[in-house]
């Protein structure tokens, strides 16, 4: 019996270190990443901005009271509806408060009159948290408001009237929980996939004489054209299936679209390659993608928002690919535009060209080594 166990400890802490390091450390962080990613329990900086059709001393107060909110980052007024919605398009705002025209005279007259809360529902936790502070906000304000129509009159009986808030969404009116997850954990599946078979087929060839034998820019040439066509192939198949089957919107230009996955698959590809290059073992490569799926995932700003991140939460989140092509794919399939995907997908490219000069750099010298290696012997 110890003799088994002696023999399995030298194994791990020999031939198998990261095995062993993700044996005894995976559980302790995750449970660290996760903790701090939702430590605060609350999304903050949430961009929101309101259109004021009222321009009166009273909108002008709830205005006030909606920038000091702690939950919210003010980015501006307009007195324009067309404005405010180009402002959720354009992800300049994640919400917009609308304040109608003859508020105040409406409010002080006894009249009900209703507050809009416009928001960009690609992100239904987003949305869900930029909600609740205004609801918190309109409570009060509605509170203290009334008591001073109240006084203002002179008389409780002429009442003041109600103010209602009205929440409406763009870009998933429903909040469906199906169109949030799916095209982001389609994309994760589309990453892993990529990155497992690239990388195992790079550790195999780069050791065993492969890429010399055949010529190394010939075999990059056919293995990166074979492995990206294949996993580009497997994205288009499931935006089929999700539009197909399960009906999901893909408003966004379908250049557009295809672009950015492109590029999402191409800086995928060239980092799994040298991930390829650096384990010397399948099992140690394999459980490191494994191990890496899931952070990468709840950190790549698709389901918590960027601007809730700690900062080396967040430091983390931009040097992945995920972190510039769900988000965007989302925005993209949702509303019909992302103002950010052209710089997310040059940023893409230029870590996947980054990536494969790196590759050929290393390459002659992985190989390198390994022949001395053969020949001692």
């Amino acid at each position: 019996m110890w003799n088994i166990i002696r023999r399995e400890l030298l194994i791990l802490c020999c031939r198998r270190r990261l095995v062993f390091v993700v044996l005894l450390a995976a559980a302790s962080a995750y449970a660290m990443l996760i903790g701090t990613l939702y430590r605060g329990q609350i999304v903050q900086a949430i961009p929101v901005a309101v259109c004021d059709l009222d321009q009166s001393a009273l909108s002008r107060q709830l205005i006030r009271d909606a920038a000091s909110a702690d939950s919210y980052h003010f980015v501006g007024t307009t007195a324009s509806e067309a404005e405010a919605e180009e402002w959720l398009r354009s992800q300049k705002a994640a919400a917009v408060i609308v304040i109608p025209p003859d508020f105040a005279g409406k409010f002080s007259q006894g009249q009900d009159v209703t507050l809009g809360f416009l928001q960009d529902g690609a992100n239904t936790l987003e949305a869900s948290y930029a909600s609740q502070p205004m609801q918190l906000i309109w409570a009060d304000w509605l509170g203290r408001f009334r008591a001073g129509a109240i006084t203002l009159h002179g008389t409780p009986q002429v009442q003041p009237g109600a103010v209602g808030l009205s929440l409406r969404y763009m870009g998933n009116p429903t909040q469906s929980y199906l169109a949030f997850y799916v095209y982001g954990v389609m994309l994760t599946a589309a990453q892993l996939g990529l990155a497992m078979s690239y990388a195992l087929s790079v550790q195999e060839d780069s050791r065993s004489g492969y890429y010399r034998r055949h010529g190394m820019l010939r075999v990059m040439a056919g293995k990166m054209g074979l492995y990206w066509v294949c996993s580009f192939c497997a994205v288009l198949a499931g935006i089929g299936v999700l539009v197909g089957l399960f009906h999901l919107p893909l408003y966004g230009n379908l250049g557009a679209v295809l672009l950015l996955c492109g590029a999402f698959l191409f800086a995928v590809e060239n980092l799994a390659g040298l991930a390829g290059l650096y384990f010397r073992t399948k099992v140690a490569l394999t459980q490191c993608f494994v191990f890496y799926s899931l952070p990468a995932f709840l950190i790549s700003g698709y389901i918590w928002p960027e601007q809730a991140m700690p900062g080396i939460v967040r430091f983390l989140a931009w040097l992945q690919p995920l972190h510039y092509a769900m988000s965007d794919f989302r925005q993209l399939a949702l509303t019909g535009q992302s103002a950010a995907w052209g710089q997310h997908a040059s940023v893409l490219i230029g870590a996947g060209v980054l990536a494969l000069l790196t590759f050929t750099v290393l390459l002659p010298r992985v190989m390198g080594e390994d022949l001395c290696r053969e020949r001692t012997k």
